[in-house]
């Protein structure tokens, strides 16, 4: 499992997460306020193993962003849940928006 720095980074108003299951799981893709409050999620299904990107739009055209974002460190994090509903990967890291 891997879970890239996204790119462009910084960005404005959107940006590609990249991430590589090595086998079927269920995968939540979720962004972070850097206070730690949720403002996205933008994966939430079972997926099969390969690579995979995810885009996050600030305007909520790709997303279900809650409110207006503000420019900032924003943090995304992949839990990746296998067999048994017993979780497998979780990672977390940085991004930065600049309005």
């Amino acid at each position: 499992y891997l879970l890239y720095q996204n790119y462009p980074n910084p960005f404005n108003p959107n940006t590609k997460i990249g991430y590589q299951l090595k086998e079927r799981a269920y995968v939540k893709l979720m962004i972070y306020d850097i206070k730690g409050e949720l403002v996205s999620v933008l994966i939430n299904k079972e997926q099969n193993s390969g690579y995979y990107e995810a885009e996050f739009n600030v305007n909520g055209q790709t997303s279900n962003v809650k409110g207006n974002l503000a420019s900032g460190i924003y943090l995304y994090r992949i839990e990746v849940i296998g067999e048994g509903k017993i979780p497998v990967y979780t990672e977390m890291k940085k991004m930065l928006m600049i309005k």
